[in-house]
């Protein structure tokens, strides 16, 4: 996850050539053609590395089998299936109606343990991204055109499409002579003005600022004694992704294309966790957990002990969230933390607003917290170390002190001169 502050990158577009169109035909048992197409693909993978977020790109090649795909019939739909590499595949499935055709499902197969595409990968295993394919409706019998590039972002996956022309249903296994264009592809017209008038600007209305979380009191208890003592105001910001798709104006033949990670259009999402979530825990000698719950969302904070001091060590989130109508569970984890840090026996206090980078794709936000993990006594905190952000006041008052009480050293030393002086010139005179 990338963490919030990412932007979209736009395509670059230059004068280099583009790779050569891959051509696929499918055929019958008749060894008629069923389907034909001509296109080209750009393929960019956000993976997970060795400790980093890693992003690899290539190209659908020609070198292809298309020997998964189906013509269809009645009991079947027409297929388009092009396995290429180590366990790779670009499939579309097509349907039609009133005498016209289009894709149905594109869907994308990868392979991470294919180490020449995707090097120091940590996670090897086959990934599916599944999206509509967003063909417009062709006649039968015309073949399917667009030239302009089409950017499909989905998950961690950009697909980038140029060239397109597209055939199902074909009959007899003659292509079709026609071509059906998209609307990229299309020319637009511009009416004359006839008239020149002044517009009524509207402000675009800003989006709130989100409402800062109220602090939770929270307690952890051995026995019947409090072992852990918390107050905070929790949120998270949580980085997702949503499927996105982008034109870009027909260019005949040459070209270069550049994608890089900021083309992967992040979303946040603010949740202000309850205050009155439920908590729980454990108190040790040397390690300690305070878990927030309430219905949709879990927080566990683990503290360690090291050379008589604590902080905490690790984070632990699991939260269900319901983006554009369906549910989304994000679980993040980071155990390498050191936030939080006083002498064991004491508190940690910050007013601040603090932010804690669990993963890439979420950080905590807190505000005005208080935490005594260890050696509470009577169910109270004990001293406060304060955080360095608030300590960092301390230093300009004390300075603005010192100098204010020199200044008025000074003049009063100033004004007991003078005084003497003029008392010196009454008995010269």
């Amino acid at each position: 996850m990338q963490h919030p502050g990412l932007r979209l990158a736009i395509l670059i577009i230059a004068g280099l050539s583009l790779a050569k169109a891959v051509e696929v035909e499918v055929h019958g048992k008749d060894n008629k053609t069923c389907i034909y197409a001509v296109l080209s693909v750009n393929f960019t993978v956000h993976y997970e590395g060795n400790g980093t977020m890693e992003n690899t790109t290539f190209w659908l090649p020609n070198s292809l089998s298309s020997n998964g795909s189906i013509c269809g019939g009645n009991n079947s739909a027409p297929l388009l299936k092009m396995d290429f590499g180590t366990g790779h595949s670009l499939s579309l499935n097509f349907t039609h109606s009133a005498g016209e055709f289009s894709g149905d499902v594109l869907i994308f197969t990868y392979n991470v343990s294919d180490a020449e595409l995707f090097p120091g990968a940590k996670n090897k295993s086959v990934k599916h991204v599944a999206v509509n394919s967003l063909m417009e409706p062709a006649p039968l019998n015309t073949i399917y055109t667009c030239r302009s590039v089409k950017a499909i972002e989905s998950e961690a996956v950009v697909m980038v499409f140029w060239n397109v022309s597209i055939q199902a249903f074909v009959e007899n296994g003659t292509i079709g002579k026609n071509e059906s264009f998209c609307k990229a592809d299309m020319p637009t017209t511009v009416a004359p003005i006839t008239t020149i008038t002044t517009p009524t600007v509207t402000p675009i209305p800003t989006k709130p600022p989100p409402e800062l979380p109220e602090v939770g009191n929270y307690t952890v208890k051995n026995g019947s004694d409090p072992c852990l003592l918390a107050n905070m105001g929790l949120q998270l910001n949580i980085t997702y992704t949503e499927n996105k798709v982008f034109f870009f104006p027909y260019i005949p033949f040459q070209f270069a294309l550049q994608l890089d990670n900021k083309l992967f259009l992040p979303q946040t999402h603010l949740v202000n966790i309850d205050s009155n979530s439920t908590a729980s825990g454990h108190c040790g000698d040397n390690d300690a957990t305070l878990v927030l719950e309430d219905m949709d969302t879990t927080i566990q904070f683990h503290f360690t002990v090291d050379q008589s001091k604590f902080f905490l060590k690790e984070v632990k989130v699991n939260i269900s969230l319901v983006i554009n109508g369906s549910t989304t569970a994000f679980n993040s984890n980071n155990s390498n933390l050191k936030f939080w840090q006083a002498f064991v026996g004491s508190s940690y206090m910050c007013h601040k607003e603090q932010s804690i980078v669990v993963t890439e794709q979420l950080v905590i936000n807190t505000f005005n917290i208080w935490v005594q993990p260890f050696e509470v006594k009577n169910g109270t905190f004990s001293r406060a170390e304060y955080c360095k952000t608030n300590e960092k006041y301390i230093v300009p008052i004390a300075v603005g002190a010192a100098l204010g009480a020199i200044i008025l050293i000074v003049l009063v030393i100033y004004i007991i001169g003078r005084r003497q002086n003029h008392s010196d010139g009454y008995e010269q005179f």
